[in-house]
């Protein structure tokens, strides 16, 4: 697939090297690592993204790059920004952003980034708890929510970068500047050079606030070498060629986002193409053409609807689906690897191969040779889907804490995969299994503990939370559930989300939510039960699918969404459906099965309070709000 292009990989890390700080040629800080890349790979693009929509994708080179960055950090230098201060981002993901956070590192600060979704008093408190120096926002809706929410004592002291060149409507109090992104970069441009920037690798490079289903956010601190690990244990272990592309859409806000999609890939010398429209995804990839994609399982699952709902759309199409999986299958299972793409054989499966799979690897472009998948469980049934469609899928696992990286599926020389697993744990990370966490007497699973030099210096001025997580010998407490199988982790659960049902059997919901977001009528989606005889699942259902699964059965499907949900009828039907496609052996056990289906007519969003910014339902709300349905079930 890489025709004549040039290899770019650079030279694998083995697992036995000493993993305490960098040696040799490795990168010591952020902005080291960016320097060495430009150095390398000036002449390459670095970025390509739509600056306003309709507009043509315009690119920028490493070169270029490079030199706004030098341009950022001399004016926020001059702008009063000193080593070890923060620096706060609110923005999308932008050539901006990626350049604040490599700028700012120069200089020995940190950053940390929020979602432009976020509430404004989400806002506040990590702006009041990290005390920044400096500040960037979007645009003037933003600083229009943070006048509105800022305490005055709260702003930061060297003055607010407004993106764009609209002015602002709402002012900050007296004596904070607001200035223009083109003044600060022409600023910078002007400005005297930097001289040495700083280099210790062990210095606060980011704080990630991780957005908990209960509490305040906790500031989690990871130091330059916290994430440099991440990426020099994966460097060279993917085939990549010069002039690679990626499709950029996870947000950088986020810690898979940020060091997969930004860090690692300017470290490979790929060219970033951002999404402007995550709704959009399939149509900009046509134009991107990407080889590599890092994403998150409610990707790949939309992809599987559809394609499925595709295949079954004609008699013809579904017999010719049918076909191709099943040619598919049976090559990988011959080849005897999981997760890696196996090439058609055979004039039949060649040919079905590129009726059926070349349409789905088209929605990409056409040119993917491998994906990365992480935030959240990947079911297995979709990985065998990616699989047989032709892409390389591996899995990893990790946390904000593990900067995120804890394990991955094919990061070893044969390639070595498990499907079902998130892979073995990479070089430099140890993983305990430890099954005095929880008190399930028929379950030889365990909460997963990591050591490495992955793991978080701490919470952000919350050193009785950091003591909570982390163990006398330096482990960190994930909260998760696993077990270990012949060396690959897998996941069963979390921690403080097992509950137990009246006959004592406990029940892990996570991987049971993944597999119901594999039927078209979900949405969104709950599982609970705890002390019921059985468990319940709440749905927030996809309402197109579902009114047309309701007609298709001969039930009606008029009338407003709120009503449909509140339909016991319809309720009856949607368990009954989901009973037959998906509560389904072995991936259910017979307890786990729900005896009640509760339809939730409104979208589950930050706004409305039921999911964090990472998108992690809030249960107790989720549970406080549905209450009154709850208490009749038994």
């Amino acid at each position: 697939m890489s025709g004549d292009k040039k290899p770019m990989n650079l030279p694998v890390n083995e697992p036995s090297r000493n993993w305490d700080g960098p040696s040799g040629d490795d990168p010591i800080t952020l902005h080291h690592l960016l320097t060495k890349s430009v150095e390398r790979h000036s002449h390459l693009l670095a970025f390509g993204h739509i600056h306003t929509p309709d507009a043509p994708r315009i690119h920028m080179s490493y070169e270029e790059f490079g030199e706004l960055v030098d341009c950022c950090a001399k004016s926020l230098r001059d702008m009063g920004l000193n080593n070890g201060d923060r620096v706060a981002m609110i923005l999308n993901n932008s050539i901006e952003w990626a350049a604040i956070s490599y700028a700012t590192n120069s200089l020995g600060a940190a950053y940390t980034a929020m979602y432009t979704h976020q509430h404004g008093s989400e806002w506040s408190y990590i702006i009041g708890d990290s005390g920044p120096s400096v500040l960037i926002a979007a645009d003037t809706d933003v600083l229009d929510k943070l006048c509105e929410h800022l305490d005055d004592d709260a702003w930061p002291a060297c003055g607010i970068i407004l993106l764009g060149e609209d002015g602002p409507n709402a002012k900050p109090p007296e004596g904070v500047s607001v200035q223009n992104w083109s003044d600060f970069v022409a600023s910078g441009r002007k400005s005297e050079p930097l001289g040495e920037p700083a280099r210790d690798h062990s210095a606060l490079a980011t704080l990630i606030y991780t957005s908990g289903t209960t509490g305040n956010p906790k500031g989690v601190m990871l130091s330059n070498w916290n994430i440099l690990h991440n990426i020099l244990a994966m460097q060279g272990r993917f085939d990549i060629y010069e002039g690679d592309r990626t499709a950029s859409f996870l947000p950088w806000a986020h810690s898979f986002g940020q060091m997969g999609d930004l860090h690692f890939m300017i470290h490979s010398g790929i060219h970033i193409n951002l999404i402007s429209d995550v709704l959009k995804i399939a149509d900009e990839c046509q134009e991107i053409k990407p080889h590599a994609l890092f994403a998150v399982p409610r990707v790949w699952n939309k992809l599987y609807g559809k394609v499925m709902e595709g295949l079954n759309s004609s008699p013809i199409k579904k017999r010719l689906g049918a076909m191709a999986f099943k040619k598919a299958k049976a090559r990988c299972a011959a080849a005897g690897v999981d997760c890696v793409a196996v090439k058609p054989k055979g004039f039949l499966d060649k040919k079905l191969d590129k009726i059926v799979m070349g349409k789905v690897r088209g929605r990409f472009g056409g040119k993917l040779r491998f994906c990365v998948s992480g935030g959240a469980a990947l079911d297995a049934e979709i990985a065998s889907f990616i699989q047989c469609v032709g892409f390389d899928v591996f899995e990893g696992y990790g946390l904000t804490e593990t900067s995120p990286l804890i394990s991955l599926n094919g990061w070893e020389s044969d390639k070595r995969c498990m499907i079902g697993s998130v892979g073995r744990p990479v070089p430099g990370v140890r993983v305990h299994i430890d099954q005095d966490a929880w008190d399930d007497p028929d379950s030889s699973d365990g909460e997963i503990i990591a050591y490495g030099p992955n793991i978080m210096q701490g919470y952000w001025q919350k050193e009785d939370a950091t003591a909570e997580v982390m163990t006398a010998d330096g482990g960190f407490r994930t909260g998760d559930l696993g077990r270990l199988d012949d060396g690959f982790l897998r996941i069963t659960g979390r921690v403080k989300e097992q509950f137990k049902l009246e006959n004592g059997k406990y029940v892990a919901p996570s991987p049971l939510e993944e597999s119901l977001k594999l039927s078209p009528i979900v949405e969104q989606c709950c599982v609970d039960g705890r002390n019921k005889i059985k468990t319940f699942t709440i749905i927030h259902p996809n309402e197109r699918s579902l009114r047309s699964s309701l007609s298709s059965a001969g039930l009606d499907s008029s009338g407003t969404l709120d009503e449909i949900c509140a339909s016991p009828e319809v309720r009856s039907w949607v368990l009954e459906n989901l009973k037959g496609d998906v509560m389904t052996t072995p991936n259910w056990k017979g307890f786990e099965i729900s005896g009640s289906i509760i339809l939730d007519h409104e979208e589950w969003t930050t706004d409305n309070g039921l999911i964090t910014p990472k998108l992690s339902v809030r249960r107790n709300r989720l549970l406080d709000r549905h209450q009154e349905d709850i208490d009749v079930l038994k």
